[in-house]
């Protein structure tokens, strides 16, 4: 795997780091004990269901435990006592592929946290989530949301994305989403994600002279890892209503949390809604003008914007400074590469 060169390689913060808000965690494993079956994408220095706490958990990474220690040794912020026995090393293909057969349909929950918006075929990996769950099980996923992340600038993915992808059978990323994330990705104040009530300036990262790096991908055979796939609540709601009704997934929303900072928290369940076409097509007019309404909200972090509205007092300074402090501490590191 190769990682973009700095000041490319700019991943977004863990929001599982210390002083998270306890809340994130309950809205994560909601129904879920230490009793359940689970399954976590990617967990490596920062287990969310670690088998150490008793859970009954299993950890597909793309590394062994002894390969992740070194991969993160020296690094201040990683405890690599942390870093559990990876059961699945994940090598390219379907997830499916690095589970043996026995435990395909026998999962409670699918845990990923900040890791689909990495995979190359979005429609694959929840396609192996589904394999590998049981009827009644759920898919548990934190996801940025463009909104309050380095993503700002970027445009949200669709449906036609994710089928093209799928359709090519896509093992790397294009050019075309090296050269958008290169001369889109954004930090306030030298952070890559923020609350959503911070209206400094989103400063591009890189000068547009990266566009001929990000060219040079196109002739890499390895994977480069950053952010394939760019969401905001209402795109991803009508990714998956979409894929749903297409036949591409047997997944549907669940759940739906908006943080007030980086993510919004996501339970998908197996099975489709079975709706008519007139129903179908209310429901993507509604999660389209919603995802209007999303942009516009987003206007609101814009000073001197139509929408500008100053912080509310609930984002005071004492919550900023306790909030970059929890950014300070944390990794902010992708933890599998998919």
């Amino acid at each position: 795997m190769t990682d973009p060169s700095p000041p490319l390689r700019q991943p977004l913060r863990d929001p599982r780091a210390a002083e998270a808000p306890r809340d994130r965690e309950l809205h994560l494993l909601v129904g879920l004990t230490k009793a359940s079956k689970l399954i976590e994408i990617g967990p490596a220095h920062n287990p969310l269901v670690p088998r150490s706490a008793g859970w009954n958990s299993f950890s597909l990474d793309h590394a062994t435990r002894a390969d992740l220690i070194t991969k993160y040794a020296g690094d201040p912020a990683v405890d690599p006592t942390r870093i559990e026995e990876v059961d699945f090393v994940w090598h390219g293909g379907s997830l499916t592929d690095a589970v043996p057969a026995e435990h395909h349909g026998t999962f409670d929950g699918f845990i990923a946290s900040h890791v689909i918006e990495h995979t190359t075929d979005v429609v694959r990996f929840l396609q192996a989530a589904r394999t590998l769950l049981r009827p009644e099980g759920v898919v548990v996923l934190a996801v940025p949301d463009k909104r309050k992340c380095f993503d700002f600038y970027r445009n949200p993915s669709t449906t036609a994305d994710a089928i093209l992808a799928y359709e090519e059978k896509r093992d790397r990323h294009d050019v075309r989403t090296h050269l958008d994330y290169g001369l889109r990705i954004a930090k306030k104040g030298g952070f890559p994600a923020w609350f959503e009530s911070d209206t400094q300036p989103a400063e591009l990262v890189c000068g547009i002279d990266v566009a001929w790096q990000m060219l040079g991908y196109r002739d890499v055979r390895d994977y480069v890892d950053v952010h394939n796939w760019v969401f905001m609540p209402a795109s991803f709601e009508l990714m998956m209503l979409e894929l749903g009704q297409l036949g591409f997934l047997d997944l549907r929303v669940e759940s739906l949390t908006e943080m007030p900072d980086t993510e919004f928290l996501v339970r998908l369940r197996p099975g489709t809604d079975t709706i008519d076409p007139a129903e179908t097509q209310l429901r993507r007019r509604g999660l389209l003008e919603r995802m209007l309404t999303e942009l516009a909200d987003q206007t609101r972090q814009i000073a001197g914007s139509p929408l500008a509205v100053p912080p509310p007092d609930s984002f005071r300074p004492g919550a900023r400074a306790r909030w970059r402090r929890w950014l300070a501490a944390g990794p902010w590191r992708r933890r599998v590469d998919l």
